[in-house]
C-alpha cells in the first residue's frame, strides 16, 4: 500500500486517505452503534457530500480493534473494508499515545484481519494488510 501523509485529527476523529477517504471515529460499543444511520450522516456531511469519504467507527479491546464500514458507493454497511480497516488501524495507532505500535489484530463481520505498518514524523509507511481471501459471491449476468 502506498505510503499515508497528511492525516487530520479531531475531536474524536482521524481524516486519511489509504487509497480511498477515510473518516475514523471511535465508540465504546459497535454493537449499539448505528453504523448506517450515523455513517450517512458524516459521508453526507457538507464537508464530504461533493467526493463522499467512507466511515468507519473503530472499538478498541485488549486484543486490537474491532472495525464496522460505512462503504461509500455502496451506502451501506459492508462486511468489510481494505482501505477502511487500514485506516482505522493507523488512526489507533496515533490515538493510542503509543501504546499500539506497528502490528494491530483488526475484527470485522467479515473476518479477521492484521495490519502492519512504520510510523513515521510525517505519517506511515511500509503498510501491509494480512488476512484471507475468501471467495462470498458467485453471480451470473444476462444480455
Amino acid at each position: 500500500m502506498n505510503d499515508v501523509t497528511g492525516v487530520e485529527s479531531g475531536d474524536r476523529y482521524f481524516y486519511l486517505n489509504t487509497g480511498a477517504p477515510h473518516y475514523v471515529t471511535f465508540v465504546t460499543d459497535i454493537e449499539k452503534t448505528d453504523i448506517v444511520a450515523e455513517g450517512r450522516q458524516v459521508r453526507y456531511s457538507p464537508r464530504s457530500q461533493q467526493v463522499g469519504t467512507n466511515v468507519n467507527f473503530v472499538q478498541l479491546t485488549p486484543e486490537g480493534i474491532i472495525v464496522a464500514t460505512y462503504e461509500r458507493g455502496v451506502e451501506d454497511e459492508t462486511l468489510s473494508c481494505g482501505t477502511g480497516v487500514t485506516a482505522a488501524a493507523l488512526a489507533a495507532c496515533l490515538s493510542s499515545s503509543g501504546k499500539m505500535k506497528d502490528r494491530i489484530a483488526v475484527s470485522t463481520k467479515g473476518g479477521n484481519l492484521e495490519v502492519r505498518f512504520q510510523p513515521t514524523p510525517n505519517g506511515f509507511k511500509d503498510i501491509w494488510l494480512n488476512g484471507p481471501a475468501v471467495h462470498v459471491f458467485t453471480g451470473e449476468m444476462k444480455n
